[in-house]
């Protein structure tokens, strides 16, 4: 009941925290707690002088307010954002103000701030932020520095505000913003402020503009050690520039003289009439590798959020680096519904299945048969599995077996937070890699140097 009370404390504060933020300059912050201070101790005026001093900042922080109401230029400001961002990648959009005004603007600063809404208790009770470690007792039993990180997660992010030193009349500038993105998905900008302080520097006035924006920012991505995973009897009959129309189709190979029973379509009528005699063009089919990339997405209640994000970024890594490749990749996952996807030539660009896993969400419930199920329904199709597991618990360690008693080779790159596991089990057609969340790069280089996996 305690800690509700004081969640409900929080907002109050933050809100707090952000009007004399955005409101007062470094300077008028320090008079505000000059006249807070001088107010305190000098109830008594008989026996202080502080009183006077409590004058003096309170007249000042007065005149201050009153000249930010007078400041009334005239401009706009728009964004120009780019389609996508990448986590942990500096990410830069500009920003053009205009200057509609007869004077020029000087000292003016932009602010523009990603939008979430405010978590609720259930939320932030569940909550665990990685900084508790470092922090005090107190703050951890408080929880408002946590709450504080878990509001700029939630947003993606925080934008540093930009000085600007000059706007000549009627003129337009740009600058640029930067600001590194938290976690994939979409980050949202709901408005974007101008402030100026008045001539006494100490409280700003400030103009929004409501613009209303988003970006979508992918998973981050990892270098990826090359597996050759091709199986005996898995290859596709296909084109390698095919379509996304189904059918049979042959390339190319050379002349060769006629034949009996050679079809009249087949004749290489230049050859024929350079030559005088009939030749015909030889071909020979098509064939296409396919892989699957499965993601497991069940979050056990004992697991944690960066498991589940480190798992997306392995996934889209192999994506992202499937780009170059004369094959076709399925990523095959369960959210609401049973998802497959393919990238290669004639289906989805790499672009379009990246975008689709900055939005992938965990689930709470067990799914692992369901995937396994839109698993064997295409296992035909493939010539060899990437899976991308949480955990190696009971579960995963069945789903694996089932896996291997299909025969179709594979690796697992299993994402655990725990400082060993159980590798004991052996299988037949699967290699097992355990990847740990703090040591994701380093666990992947090491993999360039062993053996490849091969059927």
């Amino acid at each position: 009941m305690f800690r509700r009370l004081l969640f409900k404390n929080f907002k109050l504060f933050y809100r707090l925290n952000q009007f004399l933020k955005y409101r007062f300059t470094q300077h008028g912050l320090m008079m505000l707690i000059i006249m807070i201070t001088a107010g305190i101790f000098g109830i008594d005026t008989r026996s202080t002088l502080s009183f006077q001093l409590f004058s003096i900042a309170f007249l000042l922080l007065c005149t201050a307010f009153i000249l930010s109401l007078l400041h009334r230029k005239q401009y706009e400001i728009r964004r120009i954002l780019p389609d996508t961002g990448m986590v942990g990648e500096l990410l830069e959009y500009r920003c053009i103000i205009n200057n509609n005004s007869k004077q020029t603007i000087q000292n003016l600063i932009i602010i523009d701030e990603l939008y979430s809404e405010f978590p609720d208790f259930s939320y932030f009770a569940k909550s665990s932020d990685p900084l508790d470690k470092k922090r005090f007792r107190f703050d951890r039993i408080v929880g408002y520095p946590r709450l504080i990180n878990l509001l700029r997660y939630k947003r993606g992010g925080s934008i540093p505000s930009v000085n600007v030193d000059y706007i000549a009349s009627h003129h337009s500038i740009e600058e640029k913003i930067r600001f590194k993105p938290l976690r994939r998905g979409y980050v949202y900008l709901n408005k974007i402020m101008l402030a100026r302080s008045e001539p006494l520097g100490l409280f700003q006035s400030i103009k929004s503009f409501s613009q209303k924006d988003k970006i979508l920012i992918l998973p981050k991505l990892y270098q990826l050690p090359e597996l050759d995973m091709i199986g005996h009897r898995m290859y596709l009959s296909g084109n390698r520039q095919q379509v996304s129309k189904k059918g049979d189709t042959q390339e190319f190979v050379s002349l060769r003289e006629y034949r009996p029973g050679d079809p009249l379509r087949a004749i290489h009528w230049r050859s024929y009439a350079r030559l005088g005699k009939p030749v015909v063009k030889e071909y020979q089919d098509e064939y296409q590798v396919r892989y699957g990339l499965i993601l497991d997405t069940f979050l056990s209640p004992g697991n944690t959020i960066p498991v589940f994000e480190e798992a997306v970024s392995i996934a889209a890594s192999f994506v992202a680096s499937h780009k170059q490749q004369d094959s076709l990749l399925d990523l095959m996952f369960i959210g609401n519904r049973a998802y497959r996807y393919t990238s290669g030539k004639g289906h989805h660009q790499t672009q379009s299945i990246l975008e689709i896993l900055a939005c992938a969400e965990s689930n709470s419930e067990n799914n692992l048969s369901d995937l396994f199920a839109l698993l064997n329904s295409h296992i035909n199709e493939c010539c060899g599995l990437i899976c991308v597991l949480l955990e190696f618990d009971i579960e995963r360690q069945t789903f694996l077996k089932q896996l291997d008693q299909l025969g179709m080779p594979a690796t697992a790159f299993i994402i655990t937070d725990e400082q060993s596991a159980d590798i004991n089990i052996q299988f037949q057609h699967i290699s097992p890699v355990f990847i740990p969340t703090d040591n994701v790069q380093i666990t992947l280089d090491q993999l360039k140097q062993a053996p490849k996996v091969a059927a």
